[in-house]
């Protein structure tokens, strides 16, 4: 089996695995919340969404949706102003390691390390970007539809999301990164 092929493979069972774990995981948040915090996890998480917030709040604003932010608070100012508090669960850490899982399967070890790197480098920038954009669309369905339209944006579409762009990115690199880049023997 190719590496294209191995990569489809993971992100298709990730993909089902995430889609039936979803309503467990919006159960769990409480849980998880309070273990991050007990471990530390927690003040790390704080640190990337305080910036996380002001990117948002900036590309709110680029769209022409007024928006601020203060800390981890994102204030959105459009039909129905919200206030959001983008939390460690809503940072992005599960794109990151589902990415992670699909580099086990995507890179193979014959392939130059250059060719790893710009692989790396344009996954974790990309899946940063996803996540970013999820929360912009997050913070719009807030705003200009409500509460549970952009609660089912955040459980559900995120997944979606994030499989949809880690299957574009590996046709990607299959096609332009890997297949071009020369064979150490």
């Amino acid at each position: 089996m190719n590496a294209g092929r191995r990569v489809a493979v993971v992100l298709a069972g990730v993909a089902a695995v995430l889609l039936l774990l979803t309503p467990f995981v919006a159960t769990l948040d409480d849980l998880l919340a309070a273990l991050a915090q007990r471990s530390g996890l927690d003040a790390l998480v704080a640190g990337i969404a305080a910036p996380e917030a002001r990117v948002v709040a900036a590309a709110l604003n680029l769209i022409g949706v007024h928006a601020a932010s203060d800390g981890a608070t994102l204030f959105v100012f459009g039909a129905h102003p919200v206030k959001l508090v983008i939390g460690w669960n809503c940072v992005g850490w599960q794109g990151l390691v589902i990415f992670a899982i699909t580099l086990l399967v995507g890179l193979r070890p014959q392939e130059h390390w250059e060719a790893h790197l710009h692989v790396i480098a344009i996954g974790i920038s990309g899946t940063i970007i996803v996540n970013l954009a999820r929360i912009v669309l997050v913070s719009l369905f807030a705003t200009n539809a409500g509460y549970y339209p952009a609660i089912f944006v955040h459980d559900w579409a995120a997944t979606l999301f994030t499989v949809a762009w880690l299957a574009g990115f590996w046709v990607f690199a299959q096609r332009w990164i890997l297949e071009w880049a020369p064979v150490e023997r």
